[in-house]
């Protein structure tokens, strides 16, 4: 045994390694997250990037959101950040947080949304920090009293405020150039899981020091990462199979897309 206390005290990579799994899009998709019950039991940890709880393509309304929202809490769900499409529910979705079953991360939000700006966690001992952003993609006329900050701005900020860690994950929503230009200013960054595009990332897509991960949408796939003191270790991205395909209505989110886009939003102050 004095070997293992030798490469602990040498070698501190060998200390500790924490599996990450996580999801991405999942789009009120409850027949499919039990699927993903069998890849969870060796994540310590797990995740998702948003547009979890409404799906416009098969008008899902306020049962589908409390279900997902239970189901992820039953399978072990520790931290989620809102969508543009959580945005979507309007007053439900401030039901939804008034006492959510696990933490939902926004660091870059301003006004009535009752999300945390920041998450600390431990998991072997080691510190793990859990950023969220959700940036610009929202249905501002449901929300006038809610501003999302650039996230360049507010998560650095939010990093000289937030307690010590030995591993910062973000939760981002937003299109990949945008997700590439906060990377570029969060390099201290471990982990960057990546929800909106829709994409099944096979490999981490690096900006500097930070891997950007992405686990596809509608519980298609789950992404495993695993990390130690030094960052990534290892990625995979898991395909699940299901013998039905989802429902899909494309009448009402062709009427929502109109409405925004003949309903400009109004310039910040």
């Amino acid at each position: 045994m004095a070997w293992i206390l030798v490469l602990v005290l040498f070698f501190p990579s060998f200390a500790w390694e924490i599996t990450v799994a996580f999801t991405t899009d999942l789009h009120a998709s409850l027949s499919r997250l039990e699927a993903l019950a069998p890849a969870l039991p060796e994540a310590e940890l797990l995740l998702d990037g948003g547009d979890a709880w409404e799906d416009l393509s098969r008008l899902t309304g306020p049962s589908e959101a409390w279900a997902t929202q239970g189901k992820m809490a039953e399978l072990g769900y520790r931290a989620m950040v809102l969508g543009n499409h959580e945005m979507y529910l309007g007053p439900l979705l401030l039901q939804l947080l008034s006492s959510p079953p696990f933490p939902v991360v926004v660091t870059n939000v301003e006004g009535e949304l009752p999300v945390q700006h920041w998450l600390l966690v431990e998991v072997h001992g080691a510190r793990v920090l859990i950023l969220g952003a959700l940036w610009e993609e929202y249905p501002w006329p449901l929300w006038p009293k809610v501003r999302f900050r650039d996230p360049r701005e507010s998560l650095p900020a939010a990093l000289k405020e937030a307690p010590q860690h030995d591993l910062l994950i973000v939760l981002g929503h937003m299109d990949f150039a945008r997700a590439r230009a906060l990377a570029w200013a969060l390099q201290e960054c471990s982990l960057f899981i990546l929800g909106h595009n829709h994409r099944f990332l096979e490999e981490p897509v690096w900006v500097g020091k930070v891997p950007i991960v992405q686990a596809g949408h509608h519980g298609d796939a789950l992404g495993l990462a695993r990390l130690g003191p030094e960052g990534l270790r290892s990625y995979e991205l898991v395909k699940i199979s299901h013998p039905q395909a989802l429902p899909s209505h494309w009448l009402l989110p062709l009427f929502v897309f109109l409405l925004l886009l003949f309903f400009p939003r109004q310039a910040s102050p």
